[in-house]
């Protein structure tokens, strides 16, 4: 997996912290961070030039929302869901980017809500300092999720917490149990289930977090580098704010850079399937060449005076239409002719010693092909064409098989 560069603004909205999550080895680890004042941000355009950029935007700012699907259409959910929110939101819906996640199998749609304008803003910031994010996440949507127990991060003097696929939110130490206490009250007064369990990590071994509220089990999980495991913990699948008039114009452009090897390998195969073509085209072509010089010898012995196969056959049609009719005049030699040539494979089997019986509108050639599978199959191929087809003399001799074949008009 490619190296990721996290930016995570902090609630100031003055600030951020940055790391370089790279994943040598298969584990997930920071090899640089920092702390940046967002008008320095400039420092960290060469990277975001060569990297993914995560932008993890403040808790605070992100309002989750479950609905029940009215469709299933992407196009007509953006046209719905605002006015659906209208009443929760409470805000202007012009105003607020209503970003889509997935239909679970209840058929509730995730839904994440953020001001325009303030996203807007960001973005703005950002590309002055030539930084362009592919993803843009509320800060406590990389929360892993457990279905017995909430999960909850003590990260510079706040608290991210997820209480569900998508309910997550953060608050500041102070405030934590009386909003965890009301959280668990709402769903047990709107018969919801009850979670009865957190998981906490902390980079404090003494963390006592929600110590103070009744009847919840606490599990406790030290984090030497909270920043560095929130980003690990950052899943694809989460919604991304950068969706509809927000979307990303830079992710073609890393998805190019993801697919390099692949793409350039897929032009090569092309490469080569266009020279096979043109190559096989070349040796049909050689083939028909000598078909045809061939044929202008056979010609030559009714119209001696004939120098063009062209002009040949329209000669030998003439003379077949007076010989056998209309019937006759319209499967005429060269359509015999350019129907052998389709139904063989020149790379399959070899054709020599042409010979056109204007008598018996028959045109012979002898084949020379690998197996017998492999005549028999250009025998059905002719036949399926509509012709009368003859194969006779097939031997085998020095691992090549060889036969006499002959087609004609169907009676």
């Amino acid at each position: 997996m490619k190296d990721r560069l996290f930016i995570r603004l902090k609630s100031d909205e003055e600030s951020l912290e940055w790391g370089l999550l790279t994943y040598e080895e298969s584990v997930p680890k920071l090899k640089e961070q920092g702390e940046l004042l967002l008008d320095d941000m400039i420092a960290l355009a060469e990277q975001a030039n060569q990297q993914e950029v995560i932008l993890l935007l403040p808790a605070s700012r992100v309002r989750c929302f479950n609905v029940k699907a009215p469709t299933r259409s992407r196009k007509q959910l953006e046209k719905a869901v605002p006015y659906i929110l209208e009443e929760q939101v409470l805000d202007n819906v012009e105003h607020q980017m209503f970003a889509l996640g997935g239909v679970n199998s209840n058929g509730m749609l995730a839904v994440n809500v953020i001001d325009k304008a303030y996203l807007s803003s960001v973005l703005e910031r950002l590309k002055e300092a030539a930084i362009e994010p592919d993803f843009a996440v509320s800060d406590a949507a990389c929360l892993p999720l457990f279905e017995d127990a909430w999960t909850l991060l003590e990260h510079d003097d706040s608290v991210l917490v997820r209480q569900s696929a998508n309910e997550y939110w953060s608050t500041e130490v102070d405030m934590l149990e009386d909003l965890v206490n009301w959280n668990l009250q709402t769903q047990f007064e709107e018969n919801q289930t009850v979670s009865q369990a957190a998981r906490i990590y902390s980079p404090d071994e003494q963390s006592e977090l929600l110590s103070g509220v009744a009847g919840l089990a606490i599990q406790k999980m030290s984090v030497d580098n909270s920043l560095e495991w929130l980003c690990s913990q950052f899943d694809n699948s989460s919604i991304n704010l950068l969706q509809q008039e927000f979307s990303s114009q830079k992710k073609s452009q890393m998805n190019l850079g993801q697919w390099k090897l692949p793409t350039i390998a897929a032009s090569v195969l092309i490469g080569v399937g266009i020279i096979y073509m043109i190559s096989q085209m070349i040796v049909l072509g050689q083939q028909r060449a000598n078909l045809k010089q061939q044929m202008l010898v056979s010609v030559q012995e009714v119209f001696p005076n004939i120098n063009d196969v062209n002009t040949g056959l329209i000669q030998v049609s003439n003379r077949f239409s007076t010989l056998g009719g209309d019937a006759a005049s319209s499967n005429s030699f060269m359509l015999l002719f350019d129907r052998s040539l389709a139904a063989i494979n020149p790379k399959e089997i070899k054709v020599s010693q042409l010979e056109y019986l204007s008598s018996q509108a028959q045109l012979s050639f002898d084949v020379e092909a690998a197996s017998y599978t492999t005549l028999t199959g250009a025998q059905n191929k002719l036949e399926s064409s509509g012709m009368q087809v003859e194969m006779r003399n097939a031997s085998e001799n020095g691992g090549v098989w060889s036969a006499r074949i002959s087609v004609g008009v169907k009676q």
